[in-house]
């Protein structure tokens, strides 16, 4: 045998036997997976069990952030609507409770003012500057309005009198404005008792007090003070307040009296402006 022949001879068989060992492993190999399958399935669960756990959860949230994402403009137009049509229900609701005021006030006024005394003009306040003591009322010149004209609630307590008038609205100053000064009786259920009148003036911050009151003159605390219409301005017996402290110097002639006036500013929903009062 040549040598040629004999290495081709011998490389045949060193693929044989390395096919052969390769078939062997193989074999073995397929026989080991079935035998120990579950172990090794176990074994790459507990290995790939959190990764997967991660991508799953990662996976919810994303498609529980998707569809909240195409849930939120529907959600944000709904809330919108509500939203407008609560304010359009409040506006409705405050306009029907601003109508029962005012039918509440003109009926008060018209039990009070059993004699229809005055023509009146129902007017909103709608502002008040405390350090002036000015009310703004909604009514105006195109409205009747003029300057001097009496402003009272529909208890007829008196507020004071409109200082300036625009077209549609009008500025009042009140009685406890520091340049008002306002001629005033004190009321006195014994007709034998001859009348005591005094002068109110303001002091500004919504407060009056009693001037000009001689001081022999007898008052008592919660004595009822109302306009005596001297001045030509307001009407007669409209309330202006209440006596709350007395203070008498023998060395001055006239009397020191805090008054409490019977205007409430916070109360001022509705006022109304008499329009026809003369001397």
């Amino acid at each position: 045998m040549n040598p040629t022949t004999s290495a081709s001879l011998n490389k045949k068989s060193n693929l044989f036997v390395k096919t052969l060992f390769a078939f062997i492993f193989l074999f073995v190999f397929i026989a080991v997976l079935n035998i120990f399958q579950k172990q090794i399935k176990n074994s790459f669960y507990l290995l790939s069990s959190p990764v997967e756990k991660t991508f799953w959860r990662a996976g919810d949230s994303a498609s529980v952030f998707i569809a909240s994402l195409i849930n939120a403009e529907s959600i944000e137009k709904e809330n919108e609507k509500l939203k407008s049509e609560n304010q359009n229900l409040l506006i409705k609701i405050m306009a029907l409770q601003e109508a029962e005021r005012q039918r509440g006030a003109i009926n008060e006024m018209l039990a009070n003012d059993t004699q229809n005394e005055f023509s009146l003009v129902l007017a909103g306040a709608s502002g008040f500057n405390s350090s002036q003591d000015i009310i703004s009322i909604n009514k105006g010149s195109a409205d009747g309005i003029f300057e001097n004209m009496p402003v009272i609630s529909q208890q007829k307590v008196l507020f004071g009198r409109v200082l300036k008038v625009y077209e549609n609205f009008s500025e009042v100053e009140m009685i406890s404005s520091k340049n008002n000064v306002l001629n005033v009786k004190v009321q006195n259920s014994d007709s034998s008792v001859a009348p005591i009148y005094g002068v109110v003036r303001g002091n500004g911050s919504s407060g009056i007090f009693l001037d000009l009151v001689p001081v022999d003159s007898k008052i008592n605390k919660d004595d009822v003070l109302v306009t005596s219409a001297l001045e030509g301005i307001f009407p007669r017996d409209l309330l202006v307040g209440r006596v709350k402290e007395t203070e008498k110097n023998d060395l001055k002639p006239f009397q020191t009296i805090k008054v409490e006036p019977f205007f409430n500013v916070q109360e001022a929903d509705n006022l109304f402006v008499i329009t026809d009062y003369k001397k």
